[in-house]
């Protein structure tokens, strides 16, 4: 089944300025998915090649993205370049 996934910044707004004004955080779903059939939102889809969107404003990133893409990967290409786990390695930083 084709299915599109989207990130909805609206509700990722509402969320913040919710939590700013009573203190608590607020960490309605954000996320859609939309097929043929309708559309569901969650905040953590996994993809069935391994790959898992996920929306958790309680552990949010230093950058300060709540939501974002994990996936495990053997290689991958980054801007034409053929990409692996040593790239990542923060002693050898290629980039």
């Amino acid at each position: 089944m084709k299915a599109q996934v989207y990130v909805n910044r609206h509700v990722m707004a509402a969320n913040k300025k919710a939590t700013k004004n009573r203190g608590v955080p607020i960490d309605e779903a954000a996320i859609s998915v939309n097929t043929y059939l309708g559309v569901v939102y969650g905040k953590e889809i996994e993809f069935t090649q391994g790959c898992k969107l996920v929306q958790d404003a309680a552990q949010a990133r230093c950058s300060g993205a709540t939501i974002w893409a994990e996936a495990e990967f053997e290689s991958l290409v980054i801007d034409g370049i053929k990409a692996d786990r040593s790239m990542f390695d923060k002693t050898n930083q290629l980039f």
